[in-house]
C-alpha cells in the first residue's frame, strides 16, 4: 500500500496496524489543496503545476500561499458548501468517496489472474483446507504458532517491543510481514531485526517488497525455524473460527485472540486511499499484530493480519490479506525480487489535482499529467504534460489515485483506450501498457 515516504515512529513502539479511517475523517474536501500558479503582472488565474513546481524565486506569490482573491473565493466556497450540504451532506459525500474507492480495481484483481497463469511457480505452495478432519484445540494451535511466528523490529528502537509480526514461510528463513511494519527502517537503511519466541534476535535481509499489497518478504539465517502451513484461502467461508497471533502494543508478544470470519472479498480503502481485497474477521488485532498470521481451526494460515476499522465505539472489525494472494506475492518476491507483469504507463501525476481543485479552476476532473517518462508506453501513445486523463476504457477517472487504481486491473502488454482532455477538447488515445519496474516512483502510473 502506498505511503509516499511518510515517516514511521522509531521509538520502539512500531507502526500502528493499518487503519480504515472513520467516516468523519473521510470528508470529500479533507484532501483538497488549493493553490494558485505564481503570476506576473495581471496574468489570470489558472492551474499551472508545471510552472508552480519550476518556480524558484520570489515573484509575489509564494509556494503554499494563497493570494487574497483565492482566500476570499475559498472562504465563500466553504460557506456556501456548508450551508447547502450540512453535516448529512458531507457524510453522504464521504460514503460516496468510499464507494468509489471500493469499486476501483485492486492489486488483487491482477494477482488473481496472474495466479491462474503462473500456477505453482516458486518455492511456496498452498494446501487445501480439509473437508473432514478434526479441528485442533486452541492451545495446540498456539503452541505451534510460537514456532511459526516472529516479532519484527527496527534497530534503533527496542527489539523486545516488536513493531509487528511475521510468519515463517520456510525452514531456510523466508518470512512474510506487512510492508508498513518495516517501511521506516527499509527506507532509511536501518537494520531490521527478527525476534523468535525464545528471545533470539537475527538481522534480516529484505528479499522484496510490494507496497500496493502492503507485503514484504524477509530472509534470516536462523536455526530451528518451523514453517507455517499455508492454506488456500479461496476455500474459507463466513462463520469459520479463526485465531490471530501477534505482538499487540509491541510489548505483549505472542498474544492469541480468536473470532470468526465475518465477510469475504471486502474492498478496503486504507488511510492511504489505496484499495485492497481482504477478508473480515472479528478477532481483536492492534498495533503489533501487523504481519502476523490468521489461523483456521486446522492450524493452517489463511491470511495476514493487516488492518482494522478505527472509529469511536467500533470494535471487532479486523481485516486480513488472503493467503492465496499473499502466497503468490511471496513467491514472486522470493524468485524475482518484485511482482512481475504489472502494467505501467510511465506518467508522473499530480496528486494535488483533486476534483475539488478541478472545480475551483473550472477544469475537468481527472488525473493531471505532470510529466511523461521517456521511452515509456505513455510517450509512445502520444500523451503530453498538461493532459488530464478522464477515463480508461470508458470508466471515469476522477484523480491520480483513480487512474493508478484503474491501471492495476491490467497486465503488461494489455491495450486500453484513454480519454484525454487537452486544449479544451476530448480525444481518445490508445495505449499498450509496459511493465512496472520494482523501483517505479509511487506517484507514477
Amino acid at each position: 500500500m502506498r505511503r509516499n515516504g511518510r515517516d514511521r515512529p522509531l521509538d520502539g513502539e512500531g507502526p500502528e496496524i493499518d487503519k480504515v479511517p472513520s467516516e468523519e475523517e473521510r470528508s470529500a474536501y479533507s484532501d483538497a489543496y488549493y493553490r494558485t500558479a505564481p503570476r506576473e503582472g495581471r496574468t489570470p488565474y489558472g492551474y499551472n503545476p508545471a510552472r508552480y513546481y519550476a518556480q524558484e524565486e520570489d515573484d509575489g506569490c509564494h509556494r503554499g500561499q494563497f493570494s487574497m482573491r483565492a482566500v476570499l473565493a475559498l472562504c465563500l466556497l466553504c460557506v456556501v458548501g456548508a450551508s447547502m450540504l450540512g453535516v448529512g451532506g458531507l457524510y453522504f459525500l464521504s460514503r460516496e468517496r468510499q464507494k468509489d474507492l471500493a469499486q476501483a480495481q485492486t492489486p488483487a484483481d491482477f494477482y488473481a489472474e496472474a495466479r491462474q497463469a503462473e500456477e505453482d511457480e516458486g518455492p511456496l505452495t498452498m494446501v487445501p483446507i480439509p473437508d473432514e478432519a478434526p479441528p485442533m484445540a486452541g492451545e495446540d494451535i498456539y503452541e505451534m504458532a510460537c514456532d511459526q511466528v516472529v516479532g519484527v523490529a527496527i534497530s534503533g528502537g527496542t527489539a523486545s517491543r516488536a513493531a509487528g509480526a511475521g510468519i515463517v514461510l520456510s525452514e531456510d528463513g523466508y518470512i512474510i510481514t506487512n510492508y508498513h511494519v518495516i517501511e521506516t527502517g527499509y527506507e532509511r537503511g536501518l537494520p531490521i531485526l527478527v525476534v523468535t519466541h525464545d528471545g533470539s534476535e537475527y538481522t534480516a535481509l529484505v528479499t522484496g517488497t510490494e507496497e500496493e499489497s502492503d507485503l514484504a518478504v524477509l530472509k534470516v539465517e536462523a536455526p530451528g525455524l518451523s514453517a507455517a502451513v499455508l492454506a488456500d484461502s479461496d476455500d474459507i467461508a463466513v462463520g469459520e473460527r479463526v485465531y490471530a497471533v501477534g505482538n499487540p502494543l509491541g510489548d505483549l508478544p505472542y498474544t492469541m485472540t480468536r473470532g470468526v470470519i465475518s465477510a469475504l472479498d471486502r474492498r478496503i480503502a486504507t488511510e492511504e486511499n489505496v484499495t485492497a481485497n481482504m477478508f473480515q474477521f472479528d478477532a481483536a488485532v492492534n498495533r503489533g499484530n501487523s504481519g502476523g498470521p490468521v489461523y483456521n481451526v486446522y492450524g493452517q494460515v489463511v491470511g495476514v493480519a493487516t488492518a482494522k476499522y478505527e472509529a469511536g465505539g467500533v470494535e471487532g472489525l479486523s481485516f486480513a490479506i488472503p493467503m492465496s494472494d499473499a502466497c503468490f506475492i511471496a513467491n514472486e518476491l522470493i524468485t524475482k525480487g518484485y511482482v512481475s507483469g504489472k502494467a505501467y504507463l510511465g506518467l508522473r501525476l499530480d496528486p494535488s489535482f483533486t476534483p475539488a481543485v478541478a472545480r475551483y479552476y473550472r477544469l475537468t476532473p481527472g488525473a493531471y499529467v505532470r510529466a511523461v517518462e521517456a521511452d515509456s508506453a505513455a510517450q509512445a501513445a502520444g500523451l503530453r504534460s498538461g493532459d488530464i486523463i478522464t477515463a480508461v476504457d470508458g470508466s471515469a477517472v476522477a484523480d491520480a489515485d483513480a487512474l493508478i487504481a484503474a491501471v492495476r486491473g491490467y497486465k503488461a502488454g494489455d491495450a486500453a483506450r484513454l480519454t484525454v482532455f487537452r486544449g479544451g477538447e476530448y480525444l481518445d488515445v490508445s495505449v499498450t501498457f509496459g511493465e512496472a519496474a520494482p523501483d517505479a516512483p509511487s506517484n507514477d502510473s
